[in-house]
């Protein structure tokens, strides 16, 4: 376990996540050499394959630890997702086509009021939601972008109480992952099943759940959590592109870790 530079936490955290709560890294380190491994809430940097059983303390223990090795990661080259972690294909048709379809909804929006009964923008509406729901059926890096449509509710688990990709105003960094309020609802009871549904690293439970509950039209990607870490996945995973605006998120509520 290695601490990092201070500019260093606050420059990952407006960076895109690898998966909920984590990211890859290349490390620079204070010797001048460098190591592959993951970056865990923005703040502590574990060497490829090595998870002692510190990380199932509290962040406080494990900041304590780190600082104990003379050793500090100084800077960061994220490795973003594998190809062979994104199931199915890269969807290019709907990808050119998500441009169209914000480009005019944001258009449309600027032009006309948001009447229920504006058939153009129900239309738009009805595109964006064959949009996502192309995308269910791969990673949610690989899938094209989508618009949140109203009452739309989403959670994100996190070992930490102190999530670094909430902001202070309570809000979301970009590109941090969550998931649905439906298959949280459905699936997470404790903290352990939060690892194991979105395939996480970090064997500590999961426990802290935050709520995220974005603006109409705020650009996700949407997609179903892959095998990894030797869990098996099968979750839904969204990415919110751009983050959420202060006020948005809640929490963290305390679920069981087991």
């Amino acid at each position: 376990m290695l601490r990092i530079e201070s500019w260093l936490e606050t420059w990952l955290s407006t960076q895109p996540e690898y998966r909920m709560g984590y990211q890859k890294v290349i490390a620079k380190l204070n010797t001048g050499g460098s190591e592959r491994g993951i970056i865990f809430n923005s703040q502590i940097f574990l060497k490829e394959g090595s998870y002692p059983w510190q990380m199932l303390m509290d962040m406080n223990y494990i900041q304590n630890e780190a600082a104990k090795s003379s050793l500090r990661v100084i800077d960061a080259q994220l490795i973003p997702r594998e190809p062979e972690t994104l199931k199915g294909v890269r969807y290019i048709a709907l990808a050119n086509e998500k441009f169209h379809v914000l480009a005019n909804r944001k258009s449309l929006e600027a032009t006309y009021a948001r009447a229920s009964g504006d058939r153009r923008y129900t239309q738009l509406l009805s595109e964006s939601q064959q949009l996502t729901n192309f995308a269910g059926s791969a990673a949610a890096e690989d899938a094209p972008i989508t618009l949140t449509s109203a009452g739309e509710i989403f959670k994100r688990f996190c070992a930490y109480a102190n999530d670094r990709r909430v902001t202070a105003g309570k809000g979301l960094t970009p590109g941090t992952f969550a998931t649905t309020k439906e298959d949280a609802d459905a699936n997470i009871k404790t903290g352990t099943d939060a690892v194991k549904r979105y395939a996480l690293p970090d064997s500590k439970p999961a426990s802290n759940v935050f709520t995220i509950v974005p603006p109409n039209d705020t650009e996700l990607k949407r997609g179903t959590v892959q095998p990894a870490n030797n869990q098996p996945g099968g979750g839904a995973e969204v990415i919110f592109v751009n983050g959420s605006p202060d006020g948005t998120v809640t929490g963290p509520v305390i679920i069981p870790d087991k």
